[in-house]
Order: structure tokens, then C-alpha cells, then sequence
């Protein structure tokens, strides 16, 4: 909690020149950034699957930080990276991973489709395109059996359900919401099946 508490503060300094987050949203980064970023770990958790040895984790436009650092601070038993083409971004995201001495990501400069990152485990993102857009950057560099990750509006869902969405018919959703919330969210995973 102490890291977590200090990379915020370091979000909100930070903030003051580069835009990270909305000017609203630093008076809520724990309930709302944070929290929302450690469903993916308790997702996996409940599912037992953050057990093996030398996971990894890529995280697709890694913006601020979320969720690739909140979880990075809890899994350190994984190996991450944050795929973020931005360069202040990318700045920011390396003086953290300095100042708060995280061993176990890298920060990569550049677009998913061309991060030359391949067999990942788990691949992640928020609020970066629709769950397609989303998904076909993802399948591109995760391994076999690998996973999906992603957080969407509940709004969001219900509308793909509407339509039918095929891709969407292939997900565990968990639906959830943040107490002082008042958007409910679904935290979706897809699985890429082995050959």
C-alpha cells in the first residue's frame, strides 16, 4: 500500500504537465484506478492461475500506469511490460518504475503491433479500442493458451450482447462495480486456443 500510495502521489505531480488522467479523476485514483486494476489480479487469482513460474505480461497501452503498475506492485512474481507509444508517458512510466524500484517490468516504447513482444501469457489493456480492436492486438503477441484481459463499460457489453457480438459470445465476463462508482464495469477474458 505504501508504493501504491506513493506512485498516486506521483501521478497527481506528474500530472501538472503531462496529461495522465482527467483533473476529476486524481481525487479518486485509488477507488477508481487502482481498485479497477487489481480485478484483473483477483480474477486470475480466484481462478488459480498465477501459480506457474516465468509468466508474462504485456499490457497495451499502459497510459498512466494502469493496470500494469498497481499489478506489477502485487505480482512480483511476474515479469510485465508496459507497451505505451507516447514518449512523456513512457518518461513517467520509467521514473516510476525507478523511484519505487520495480524489478519486474519493462517499459516499451512503442505500438503493440510493432513491440516485438511474442508468447505472453496474459495480455491486458484498458480503455485503448473496442473489445476487437483490443483483442486483435492482443492475439498478436500472446502464446497459445494465453489470455486476454480487458475492462469495458457494462454499457458497453450489453450493447455487443445486442448485436450479437461473436467474439464477446467466447469471454468469461465478470461483471462489477466500484462503490463510489456509479458506472458498473465488466472485466472480460478471452482465451487464445492452443494449436
Amino acid at each position: 500500500m505504501d508504493k501504491i500510495s506513493v506512485f498516486c502521489e506521483l501521478i497527481i505531480e506528474a500530472n501538472k504537465t503531462t496529461n495522465l488522467v482527467s483533473k476529476n479523476d486524481e481525487q479518486k485514483l485509488m477507488t477508481r484506478h487502482v481498485a479497477d486494476s487489481l480485478k484483473f489480479a483477483e480474477f486470475l487469482t480466484l481462478n488459480s492461475q498465477l501459480s506457474a513460474l516465468n509468466l508474462k505480461w504485456a499490457d497495451i497501452g499502459a497510459g498512466a500506469g494502469f493496470p500494469v503498475i498497481p499489478l506489477c506492485m502485487h505480482l512480483p512474481q511476474v515479469k510485465f511490460y508496459a507497451i505505451e507509444p507516447r514518449k512523456k508517458r513512457c518518461e513517467f512510466l520509467n521514473s516510476v518504475k525507478q523511484k519505487l524500484n520495480l524489478q519486474n517490468i519493462e517499459i516499451i516504447q512503442r505500438k503493440a503491433e510493432t513491440c516485438g513482444l511474442a508468447n505472453m501469457d496474459y495480455v491486458s489493456c484498458r480503455a485503448v479500442g473496442s473489445l476487437e480492436e483490443d483483442f486483435n492486438r492482443a492475439k498478436k503477441i500472446l502464446k497459445p493458451g494465453g489470455q486476454f484481459l480487458t475492462v469495458k463499460s457494462k454499457r458497453i457489453i450489453e450493447e455487443l450482447k445486442l448485436k450479437n457480438d461473436k467474439l464477446l459470445k467466447k469471454a468469461q465476463i465478470i461483471e462489477y462495480n466500484l462503490p463510489p462508482e456509479e458506472l458498473e464495469y465488466a472485466l472480460i477474458q478471452i482465451s487464445i486456443l492452443p494449436l
